[in-house]
């Protein structure tokens, strides 16, 4: 996984120690993971990435995070905005990736 369930716990103000949503947490990371590796392997890159950068990191623990709180949110349209967040996260990466500005897929970048 490229995030990590202790990222999206602080990101969503769970407490780390609190394992109850660690399942739920790690499927959204997957789901976040699976996203990005589709925009990478739309820009040419081998998936999935062996030592990912502190951008995709960071990206998959914020796509998850969003997903959770979209999930956990009784109201569709806040549902629903959290999702037009995750739409524009993902455009926002692809854009980058497609301009090569300030996004770099070998060594450390945070």
């Amino acid at each position: 996984m490229y995030g990590s369930v202790e990222e999206v716990k602080i990101r969503v103000g769970i407490d780390v120690n609190d394992s109850s949503h660690d399942r739920m947490i790690a499927s959204f990371i997957e789901e976040a993971d699976a996203l990005i590796d589709a925009i990478l392997e739309a820009n040419g890159f081998r998936t999935p990435l062996e030592e990912p950068p502190g951008r995709v990191r960071k990206l998959s623990s914020a796509i998850a995070s969003l997903l959770f709180i979209a999930w956990r949110s009784p109201r569709r349209e806040d549902a629903a905005n959290y999702m037009r967040l995750v739409r524009e996260e993902l455009r926002a990466f692809s854009e980058e990736l497609r301009n090569r500005g300030g996004v770099e897929l070998t060594g450390e970048t945070d």
